[in-house]
């Protein structure tokens, strides 16, 4: 038997209305159905966290000299360029910590080392110093680098100008260098040989520095360039103060055009 539904139960001036509201409430209750019947969930897009600084890859070292002194240094960064940093008189490696962390950030091997503890004291300082630094450009050959600069300060300069002397290297930044100290001086014939590329730094009121500073400038070979500083700032002072910017950015320059990490 055929059976439907009928709605004579209800008077006649009410069908019409309930009718309407069945089907509507039918109508929406499948929409609602259609729309609900998998229920999706809009993922939370995550928040991205700020990038994280690049971690400084730094390591303590130690290396002998070919007197049989040990000595003490710290390797920031990586790369297969390398910058080579040497103290002034007062053998403090400390000093260099913030430049070494900035060279090591734009892609190179540092090396920042001290001294033998009696060079502070000792005489013939400066020669011992020459000697330390040998041992370091040793030490740091056998990380199979492609390349060297040497940057130094005040002795450190003088130093590192002397070895390039009879070593080219892909830098080399000497910063209030005197031309000579006790035992180690440069002659014109020596300062004539130095075709590793050269930056100098000095202020012009820091005599004798500045007046050396001068006289290397003139007399060593191209390639060469030269940044002299209002005041009487020295050495790693001069990253201080009113010229630090236009240094750093003349330093960065420099060895993006001559000992490039990329």
């Amino acid at each position: 038997m055929h059976r439907r539904f009928r709605l004579a139960h209800f008077p006649r001036h009410r069908a019409a209305p309930l009718l309407f509201l069945l089907v509507l409430l039918t109508l929406l209750s499948g929409c609602g159905t259609a729309q609900g019947a998998v229920p999706t969930r809009s993922a939370a897009t995550p928040t991205p966290s700020p990038t994280a600084p690049p971690v400084l890859v730094t390591q303590q070292v130690s290396f002998v000299t070919s007197d049989g002194v040990t000595l003490s240094g710290t390797l920031y960064g990586q790369g297969t360029r390398a910058i080579i940093l040497s103290n002034e008189g007062d053998n403090n490696a400390f000093a260099w910590v913030p430049m070494a962390q900035q060279l090591a950030t734009l892609g190179y091997l540092v090396l920042g080392y001290s001294y033998r503890p009696q060079v502070a004291t000792a005489n013939g300082l400066p020669s011992q110093g020459l000697r330390d630094l040998r041992a370091a450009i040793a030490f740091i050959h056998t990380h199979h680098v492609t390349g060297i600069t040497l940057m130094g300060s005040s002795l450190g300069g003088l130093i590192s100008l002397k070895e390039a002397t009879t070593e080219h290297f892909d830098a080399l930044v000497p910063i209030s260098a005197p031309v000579a100290f006790e035992d180690v001086q440069l002659s014109d014939a020596e300062l004539q040989r130095i075709t590793t590329p050269k930056l100098f730094v000095t202020s012009d009121q820091n005599d004798p520095f500045t007046s050396d500073t001068y006289h290397m400038f003139d007399v060593t070979p191209q390639p060469k360039e030269e940044r002299i500083y209002s005041g009487r700032r020295h050495g790693l002072a001069l990253f201080q103060g009113t010229s630090g910017p236009d240094l750093l950015s003349a330093l960065r320059h420099f060895l993006q055009h001559y000992a490039p990490v990329n």
